[in-house]
Protein backbone atom coordinates (compact mmCIF):
# COMPACT_ATOMS: atom_id res chain seq x y z
CA UNK A 1 0.00 0.00 0.00
CA UNK A 2 2.90 2.34 0.67
CA UNK A 3 4.05 1.82 -2.91
CA UNK A 4 0.65 2.82 -4.31
CA UNK A 5 0.56 5.87 -2.07
CA UNK A 6 4.02 6.90 -3.26
CA UNK A 7 3.10 6.47 -6.93
CA UNK A 8 -0.16 8.38 -6.45
CA UNK A 9 1.64 11.23 -4.68
CA UNK A 10 4.30 11.40 -7.38
CA UNK A 11 1.70 11.47 -10.14
CA UNK A 12 -0.26 14.27 -8.51
CA UNK A 13 2.78 16.33 -7.57
CA UNK A 14 4.48 15.88 -10.94
CA UNK A 15 1.70 17.75 -12.70
CA UNK A 16 2.95 21.00 -11.15
CA UNK A 17 6.29 20.59 -12.93
CA UNK A 18 4.59 20.76 -16.33
CA UNK A 19 3.77 24.45 -16.05
CA UNK A 20 5.92 27.43 -17.08
CA UNK A 21 8.37 28.60 -14.49
CA UNK A 22 9.26 25.04 -13.54
CA UNK A 23 11.69 24.26 -16.34
CA UNK A 24 9.26 23.92 -19.25
CA UNK A 25 7.82 26.53 -21.54
CA UNK A 26 4.40 26.28 -23.13
CA UNK A 27 4.57 24.20 -26.24
CA UNK A 28 5.25 20.68 -27.35
CA UNK A 29 7.16 19.58 -24.25
CA UNK A 30 4.36 20.88 -22.04
CA UNK A 31 1.72 18.99 -24.01
CA UNK A 32 3.87 15.86 -24.09
CA UNK A 33 4.30 15.93 -20.32
CA UNK A 34 0.54 16.25 -19.82
CA UNK A 35 -0.13 13.41 -22.25
CA UNK A 36 2.31 11.13 -20.44
CA UNK A 37 0.86 12.15 -17.07
CA UNK A 38 -2.73 11.35 -18.05
CA UNK A 39 -1.79 8.06 -19.74
CA UNK A 40 0.02 6.93 -16.58
CA UNK A 41 -2.81 8.18 -14.38
CA UNK A 42 -5.36 6.23 -16.44
CA UNK A 43 -3.19 3.10 -16.35
CA UNK A 44 -2.98 3.26 -12.56
CA UNK A 45 -6.75 3.70 -12.20
CA UNK A 46 -7.49 0.83 -14.59
CA UNK A 47 -5.00 -1.42 -12.81
CA UNK A 48 -6.56 -0.57 -9.43
CA UNK A 49 -10.08 -1.32 -10.67
CA UNK A 50 -9.00 -4.66 -12.18
CA UNK A 51 -7.10 -5.56 -9.01
CA UNK A 52 -10.03 -4.82 -6.70
CA UNK A 53 -12.54 -6.60 -8.96
CA UNK A 54 -10.29 -9.65 -9.03
CA UNK A 55 -9.81 -9.49 -5.26
CA UNK A 56 -13.57 -9.19 -4.72
CA UNK A 57 -14.39 -12.11 -7.03
CA UNK A 58 -11.72 -14.27 -5.41
CA UNK A 59 -13.16 -13.50 -1.96
CA UNK A 60 -16.68 -14.65 -2.93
Amino acid sequence: MKFFTLIFALLLSSQAFAHPGHGMEDGLSHLFFHAVFWVLFTAVIVKAVVYFKHKKSKKS
